[in-house]
């Protein structure tokens, strides 16, 4: 545009090669300006001055129209700045020119530029049209991997989640049938050791143990079955007193197989407490781990059962004063090795409790659970 404009204004200047040095400094000042994002101010004051020169040398069209260049002002003040500079020149340099026809061509000039500027201003829209559509197109895709890669990620977190259901079902199932029918068994086996003992001496009190024992065997089944039934069963609320019978219940048989001397306080829990039915199905198979070990491992004849809690919680306390050989040593081997504890300790930290374990004279433990409810 810039040779475009020097070109028509040699026709009319009395300055040429004037014309040409400020046309060459004004063409390197709009290509450093098309460089640069941002101009500092008196860059842009030195691009209006070279502007102004040119504006001046040509005296004609091309001075009004080189504000064109000039992005940095407002279409009106680029307008203004062209019609004065045209007027004045047209005034002082063309002497012969009639006031009226240069202000004719003035308003001919204005008229003209204006429409230039309405063309320029509709394809800057155009092309700001074009960029806002590729955006839009863009956004749309990014939105739709976004979308596709949202979806995956949550095909891939259901299956976790029914992957980590299903572990969790066979983990229920394998410690309520270890608690159940494990225990039944080594009650049934404890029981028949004494049967054998008993045999010559006292065959009639042996065969009743022997009867015992086949019960205790026929009952495992049905233990599996309970155990499996459980799981279609936790959302049923149980109370405090129901878990006091069941607990009373296990210490009796255990009493009636091994001859044991257990002792039972369960006066500090309210009867009508509401507990969740894992929670019941919980302790009562610790209570059947910690007598069977106590019993197995440590030689134990003398169980204290305490049971304590309120609405929010309930913790039930086990000792003996068996031989154990558990110590702060190896506590950690202990646990990762015997599968009942490991069990009791997985479920409870699932469930947000607490758990302790200790040898003082005996082997102690404490089992203590949230009352929370699922929705």
């Amino acid at each position: 545009m810039i040779m475009l404009l020097t070109g028509l204004g040699m026709f009319f200047t009395k300055e040429p090669v004037m014309m040409i040095v400020v046309a060459a400094v004004l063409m390197v000042m709009t290509t450093y300006r098309s460089l640069e994002e941002e101009h500092e101010k008196w860059i842009q004051i030195i691009y209006g001055i070279i502007l102004l020169m040119f504006a001046i040398l040509s005296g004609n069209v091309s001075g009004f129209l080189i504000f064109l260049l000039y992005k940095e002002l407002k279409l009106l003040y680029r307008c203004a700045m062209g019609t004065i500079i045209f007027f004045a020149c047209q005034v002082l340099f063309h002497q012969g020119t009639s006031v009226a026809m240069v202000i004719l061509q003035t308003i001919c000039l204005m008229a003209g530029y204006t429409v230039l500027s309405l063309i320029m201003i509709g394809m800057t829209r155009m092309e700001q049209r074009k960029v806002r559509e590729g955006q839009r197109i863009v956004a749309s895709n990014i939105s739709e991997l976004h979308e596709k890669r949202l979806n995956e990620q949550l095909v891939k977190q259901r299956y976790m989640d029914e992957k980590n259901a299903r572990l969790l079902e066979r983990e229920n199932i394998s410690r309520n049938i270890h608690n159940s029918v494990g225990h039944s068994i080594t009650a049934a086996i404890m029981t028949l050791d004494a049967a054998d003992l008993l045999y010559d001496v006292k065959p009639d009190e042996a065969r009743k143990k022997m009867n015992d024992a086949n019960t205790r065997i026929r009952g495992s089944l049905e233990s599996i079955r309970r155990a499996v039934r459980v799981l279609d069963e936790a959302n049923v609320a149980l109370t405090a007193g129901e878990l006091k019978a069941e607990l009373e219940m296990i210490g009796s048989e255990f009493v009636m197989d091994t001859s044991m001397e257990i002792r039972q306080n369960f006066d500090d829990v309210p009867d009508d407490i509401k507990l969740p039915h894992d929670h019941v199905v919980f302790l009562t198979g610790v209570l059947q781990e910690m007598l069977t070990n106590g019993v197995k491992h440590g030689k134990a004849d003398t169980f204290v059962v305490v049971l304590t809690g309120d609405s929010a919680h309930i913790r039930l306390d086990i000792a003996d004063n068996g031989a154990s050989d558990f110590q702060d040593s190896n506590a950690e081997q202990r646990i990762e090795n015997g599968f009942g504890i490991k069990k009791i300790i997985s479920y409870v930290e699932k469930c947000g409790g607490k758990t302790h374990f200790a040898n003082d004279h005996g082997f102690k433990s404490m089992v203590e659970l949230p009352i929370v409810f699922g929705g």
